[in-house]
């Protein structure tokens, strides 16, 4: 074994044609967006089964709409969607096989996340009990309270 045997190796296997797959001759079974959910939790499910709990909790943290033959999926932030997307050939793979429609695609996207405002001064604390609560006011006002 050397150096140059491993090189020759890499070469061989990036030699090695790739066939392309036409997906107009595959099949393309019609389907509902509730076969394509429960699709989806049964793919979930197995991940959980084969001890991938953190991939199964990103496919458990939303639902997946259906557009024609497109699945949309969205996720709260980055680090989900970049580990979806390392899963996203198997998971393809599953739902197509299952559904024996071959024209199905994922689409995943990252919706920004709100930021939560803190409150720090009295007069911030006093507005967001008064949010939750109008009658903080009342109260306020009987014991001649300040802020």
């Amino acid at each position: 074994m050397s150096l140059k045997s491993l090189t020759e190796k890499v070469e061989s296997v990036a030699e090695t044609p790739i066939e392309e797959i036409d997906r107009n001759t595959l099949p393309k079974t019609k389907f509902t967006e509730a076969k394509m959910q429960e699709v989806w939790t049964k793919f979930t499910k197995l991940l959980i089964k084969n001890g991938d709990k953190s991939l199964a909790s990103i496919l458990a943290a939303s639902q997946p709409t259906l557009q024609e033959f497109h699945i949309y999926y969205a996720l709260p932030n980055n680090l989900m969607g970049d580990q979806l997307d390392r899963l996203k050939p198997k998971l393809l793979k599953f739902i197509r096989t299952t559904l024996n429609n071959f024209s199905v695609d994922l689409t995943v996207t990252v919706e920004a996340t709100v930021v939560k405002k803190f409150v720090y001064t009295p007069q911030e604390k006093y507005m967001k009990m008064l949010e939750n609560n109008p009658s903080i006011e009342l109260l306020k006002n009987v014991f001649k309270l300040d802020i």
